[in-house]
């Protein structure tokens, strides 16, 4: 795999292609700039991270990681081009104040099809506006091809190298657990909807996970005999499933919010000892030399979790429903 760093304004320039229109369909544009966003973004010099910081909340680094492990992949590749999707956002994200641009070419092997990511990060004022544009090549990607994306809120109590990427004790569920020695005792800092109420994650050492609406389709296709309890690189624990892929993070006084969000996200976990949540994306059912733009949110600012929710059916009116 081979990684690139684009600066600011700098578009890709490719072949001509199909492009896919994303399930959710949404074509609202992307949010107009900030103009002095409180959030910065960091690209790291260990290939595949970033960190980001906010000036309102200090002492608090998040760190991302843009794709995690090997893919989940079942089905077919098809063979026709969708509906089309605006290719304005990329023209639209890639203009903003702050924005960071990585790319990933990704060689085909055992693990992986043959493919180009690139990732347009750009401030806002309550968050990090994401766009994901996904460039197949000539093997396309199957129906289902879900990609880990991870979201890293290490404490001052996790090891050294985890800390080198984030190290976010107001959101650090494994700061907090020290003091919390008996297991019942445990306060979970993770939260998801389910029937549009927030609740909690468990406060488990293990990973749990969730299924999307879009989960709970792929995994009956992929499991038709004997549905699955398990899901992920890390062996989530399935819990009831959630009603959208918006997973965050809230501090203990429920001052402070964080979170993450992408379109066509079919699992969501937490996971320790790493300290983060996970959203499975799934990027496939694209043809061959075709292109695909997923739109996604980090969310980090002052307000409860229900301002959270509010600021996220503005942003994804028609995912919203998934």
């Amino acid at each position: 795999m081979t990684s690139y760093v684009k600066t600011a304004g700098t578009i890709v320039t490719a072949i001509t292609l199909g492009i896919v229109f994303d399930a959710c369909k949404n074509n609202d544009p992307i949010r107009p700039a900030t103009t002095n966003p409180p959030i910065s973004i960091h690209l790291l010099r260990k290939d595949g991270f970033a960190s980001f910081t906010n000036s309102r909340h200090p002492g608090n680094r998040i760190g991302y990681r843009f794709f995690e492990h090997t893919p989940l992949i079942w089905g077919a590749v098809p063979g026709n081009i969708p509906e089309q999707r605006d290719a304005k956002m990329v023209e639209e994200i890639s203009t903003r104040n702050g924005v960071v641009i990585y790319e990933k070419q990704i060689e085909e092997n055992q693990d992986w099809l043959s493919q180009i990511w690139t990732f347009y990060l750009a401030p806002s004022e309550d968050g990090i506006d994401m766009l994901w544009v996904i460039q197949s090549k000539e093997s396309g990607l199957f129906n289902y091809y879900g990609v880990q994306q991870c979201f890293r809120m290490s404490g001052k109590s996790n090891s050294t190298w985890r800390r080198e990427i984030a190290e976010t004790p107001a959101f650090s569920e494994y700061d907090l657990w020290k003091s919390q020695t008996d297991m019942q005792s445990r306060t979970s800092l993770s939260w998801v909807l389910r029937n549009n109420d927030w609740q909690e994650l468990p406060a488990m050492d293990s990973c749990v996970a969730a299924q999307t609406p879009l989960g709970i389709r792929m995994d009956s296709e992929r499991f038709p005999q004997k549905p699955a309890t398990v899901i992920g690189p890390y062996k989530g624990l399935l819990q009831e499933s959630i009603d959208c892929g918006l997973i965050t993070r809230a501090d203990v006084a429920g001052e402070w919010i964080c979170g993450m969000y992408w379109e066509r996200t079919s699992h969501v976990t937490n996971h320790h000892p790493a300290d983060c949540l996970h959203a499975i994306v799934n990027i496939g059912n694209l043809p061959a030399n075709s292109k695909r733009f997923i739109r996604g949110k980090i969310y980090w600012f002052k307000g409860t979790k229900d301002d959270l929710l509010n600021k996220w059916r503005k942003d994804f009116p028609i995912s919203s429903t998934e």
